[in-house]
């Protein structure tokens, strides 16, 4: 009897895959979406952390806790648990409010998942608009499905691959069953959790609206979320299913007709490469114009094929940069809406100076939290006009920013070049919000490592892009960092920014801030703002009572509830 070296894979299944995926979604969806969860047990891991984050609610959390054990099956309609929980998410609220913290929020919101019945609108109002946000973000988390397919795939083989010197064909043929394998039950899992986050969506909107059903009374609100959604949703998934049946009849009858014609057409492709954007002559550059990639070579497949759409004006073809515009009166604009970072303004547009077109060094803005440092960025590049890229380090991976490979599913170009295609321009705006907060495990691929190729202007010039397979010219774009504390930082990327601190506005400067709060305020309703009066003297002296410097976010909010005071009292009279 022979026996094989080579351990037997693991069967993978989208069931396995499940609570990978799951670790992944926000706090409020991860609760409800938990097949597994046991209330007792997530009720202490909730107490545990909101000891953790604001010790002065311990004793409250606990209480919480106590009352909520002693109640027995119905928790929710106990009168010592309905205080108890909601001295708890008052305290929790105020906190987030008064200190700027959501995540305290978000432990309220917890809270009351775990000792609320479904029946309860007033709760599943308040969590209605948290889980939808949280929905919304959820498609960021395709972008990680990649890395995490191989790093599941590395734990399954041992790793042999990094100790053997050469790794023989089975070896191979096995990493790539097990990736493929992994890659189909990840996207499965996601898919299967996707659709039960909408669920809860749906039913958290319509039991906020006092509606009811015969089992969500006598169920915890956690629970009822994810029954009363599938029971909303389900008519609409018959139906989805039925049409889904009906162009897959469809699609196979059209198959059958042409599958001698995309036979012969497959094995034509397959004996050549094809170009675009090959240029028989060099491109014809105007003064301010570069080219940013010459040319994507193509395998002829449907994947390579698509890898290009919708950038057939920019592959092989001149890009403009935006040229610099008036110093004096962008110096005069920024200065008006931040009175109080004037020597961090000059700072940066001392890159602008003696310069045709728009380019700033790579520069860390480092601040404490709410003191507008992306708000300036974000300022900075709509008076420029070359478009401001955003990327939330908190959740953004280093293979997403630096592209994604072309043989994934999901393939896309690098986040720079994505930016010069969405504005138009060679030269646009990076920024890079709370580095310091970036993911340090490796094996996800590091946000900090994937930026150093990019940042430096001679590895820049021929940026490697893994979706193109080509060399990128991304050298002209600027990049701007935020962060709160640069500890955390790796040396190597340290050396390649220019760290400019963002000082946080004091109560000497409440005068000079509000008529930018005033103007933007009018801005998000959309108004003149001459139709929003200054403030007066009381009005002031209240602001001044609340805010004594520090975060322009919770001064705004102040300024806002004085500006909704006035006209409730002005309707009145």
């Amino acid at each position: 009897m022979a026996f094989s070296s080579t351990a037997p894979l693991l069967r993978i299944d989208a069931k396995g895959a499940l609570p990978l995926i799951l670790a992944a979604f926000p706090r409020r969806l991860r609760l409800c979406l938990d097949t597994a969860l046991r209330i007792p047990a997530a009720r202490e891991g909730v107490v545990a952390e909101i000891t953790a984050l604001v010790p002065e609610a311990a004793d409250l959390a606990a209480a919480w806790n106590t009352n909520t054990a002693a109640a027995g099956a119905d928790p929710w309609c106990d009168p010592d648990v309905i205080a108890a929980r909601g001295a708890l998410t008052r305290f929790l609220d105020h906190h987030a409010a008064e200190r700027d913290v959501p995540a305290a929020r978000a432990l309220a919101d917890c809270v009351t998942l775990l000792s609320c019945g479904g029946d309860d609108a007033a709760a599943a109002a308040r969590i209605a608009l948290p889980i939808w946000l949280e929905a919304e973000a959820l498609p960021g988390l395709i972008l990680h499905l990649p890395a995490l397919a191989e790093a599941q795939t590395a734990l399954g083989l041992g790793r042999r691959a990094d100790h053997d010197e050469e790794v023989d064909v089975h070896e191979q043929d096995a990493g790539a069953t097990l990736l493929e394998a992994w890659t189909e039950a990840l996207e499965a899992a996601y898919t299967s959790l996707n659709a039960g986050a909408s669920n809860v969506v749906a039913a958290s909107a319509v039991l906020s609206r006092s509606a009811s059903s015969e089992f969500v009374s006598c169920t915890p609100l956690v629970r009822a979320l994810v029954l009363f959604g599938e029971k909303l949703t389900r008519p609409i998934a018959d139906q989805a299913g039925e049409h889904e049946r009906q162009r897959r009849r469809v699609a196979e009858q059209a198959l059958a007709k042409a599958r001698a014609r995309e036979r012969e057409a497959s094995q034509s492709s397959a004996t050549r490469r094809e170009t675009i954007s090959v240029p028989s002559t060099p491109v014809a550059l105007a003064p301010g114009q570069i080219v940013v990639v010459a040319e994507v070579r193509e395998t002829g497949t449907d994947r390579g094929r698509s890898m290009t759409k919708g950038y057939e004006g920019i592959i092989g073809k001149p890009v403009s940069l935006a040229p610099v515009p008036d110093l004096a009166q962008l110096r005069t604009a920024l200065r008006f809406e931040f009175p109080y970072a004037t020597g961090l303004i000059d700072r940066l547009l001392v890159d602008l100076t003696n310069r045709s077109y728009v380019g700033f060094s790579p520069t860390l803005v480092l601040g404490q939290p709410g003191v507008g440092k992306s708000r300036l960025i974000s300022r900075i590049a709509y008076h420029l006009g070359v478009g401001l890229w955003r990327v939330d380090a908190t959740h953004d991976s280093g293979a997403a920013i630096g592209g994604l490979d072309r043989r994934w599913a999901n393939a896309e170009p690098a986040h720079p070049f994505l930016a010069i295609a969405r504005y138009g321009v060679a030269n646009p705006l990076m920024l890079v919000d709370e580095l310091e907060k970036a993911s340090t495990r490796r094996d996800y691929g590091r946000l900090w490592d994937s930026l150093l190729p990019m940042i430096e202007p001679e590895t820049a010039r021929v940026y490697p892009d893994p979706a193109f397979q080509t060399p990128l010219d991304i050298s002209h774009v600027s990049w701007l960092f935020t962060a709160n504390d640069i500890a955390p930082l790796p040396g190597p990327l340290l050396d390649r920014l220019r760290v400019i601190e963002m000082q946080a506005p004091t109560a000497n400067d409440l005068e000079a801030l509000l008529p930018p709060v005033l103007a933007g305020i009018a801005a998000s309703r959309r108004l003149d703002p001459r139709f929003l009066a200054t403030l007066d003297g009381e009005e002031i002296i209240a602001v001044r009572r609340h805010w004594r410097g520090g975060s322009i976010r919770r001064l705004a909010r102040l300024v806002e509830t004085v500006v909704a005071a006035r006209e409730v009292s002005s309707r009145r009279h």
